[in-house]
């Protein structure tokens, strides 16, 4: 087991990018992190395994592994940050100081795939649109209404560790109407992520305290055994829906993380919903 004070280090990472001297590369702090971090990445690894899902994971009043996830979880979301086209909009900036939510400088396009094949993760090569393995970031309207979602596109990529979902690969598709209205699928809040260039974002990190917000877990998807897993640490604390969530509505944002045809805001409590299906063939 990875002592609390090393699982720190994630964090740490995201902080020294944050704070990174002018004359020092970003891309240049990730791969010697990596290399010198090697029971983090083996730590994330065995969490990524498929039969880690039946498990709950440790926590504690000390960092604990989800935790530790969280903060790579939020290392990725900068790491993408270059391949997003920004949209000017005060509602994307961080609401409880008015500035944007990340305050360093950007990385090179490279740096996320790079990272990713460092830390030994597996990239979705799926060709067929699904919102497990899909951000949608814009919507491209078809001139049938009954369309369902094609992909287009591909902003970024995204990355398994192990049968673990890492991060969504951010994508273009075209629908009709029935399935994705463009303004809610493409523009809508988009929960558990912490920033995005391009929409808002909601996570349980937001509003808290220099200290407080790291105690945010991460969000455990898995593909394994033919089905796909979401949220799998929702079902092992036995979270019950709220009952002002219609459960139509909350299978909704559980799948895509946001919106599709009606905008259901920026106030839903969504973090106690899990689901499993079949997954794609």
């Amino acid at each position: 087991m990875i002592d609390p004070l090393e699982l720190q280090a994630w964090r740490e990472l995201f902080l020294d990018l944050r704070d990174c001297a002018d004359d020092v590369s970003l891309d240049a702090l990730l791969l010697p992190w990596v290399d010198g971090h090697r029971p983090l990445v083996d730590e994330l690894h065995r969490i990524g395994d498929a039969d880690s899902r039946l498990v709950r994971v440790p926590k504690s009043d000390a960092y604990s592994p989800l935790e530790a996830l969280y903060a790579l979880s939020r290392i990725l979301d900068v790491l993408i940050a270059p391949h997003q086209r920004p949209v000017d909009d005060p509602a994307l900036l961080n609401w409880s100081t008015g500035r944007p939510w990340w305050t360093g400088r950007l990385p090179t396009t490279g740096a996320y795939t790079q990272f990713c094949a460092a830390l030994g993760c597996r990239r979705i090569v799926e060709a067929a649109f699904h919102p497990f393995l899909h951000e949608i970031v814009e919507v491209l309207p078809a001139d049938d209404a009954d369309e369902p979602p094609s992909l287009v596109d591909e902003q970024w990529p995204g990355f398994f560790v192990g049968s673990m979902l890492l991060a969504r690969a951010g994508v273009t598709v075209r629908a009709g109407t029935k399935w994705l209205v463009p303004a809610a699928a493409g523009q809508s809040c988009l929960y558990w992520a912490w920033w995005r260039r391009n929409r808002q974002p909601v996570d349980m990190s937001h509003g808290w305290g220099h200290n407080s917000q790291w105690y945010t877990d991460f969000r455990r998807d898995y593909w394994a055994d033919g089905q796909l897993y979401y949220n799998v640490d929702a079902a092992h604390r036995d979270a019950r829906q709220r009952d002002d969530l219609n459960p139509d509505t909350a299978r909704e944002l559980l799948r895509y993380r946001h919106s599709t045809a009606i905008d259901h805001g920026v106030d839903q409590w969504v973090w106690d919903t899990h689901h499993v299906e079949p997954a794609p063939r």
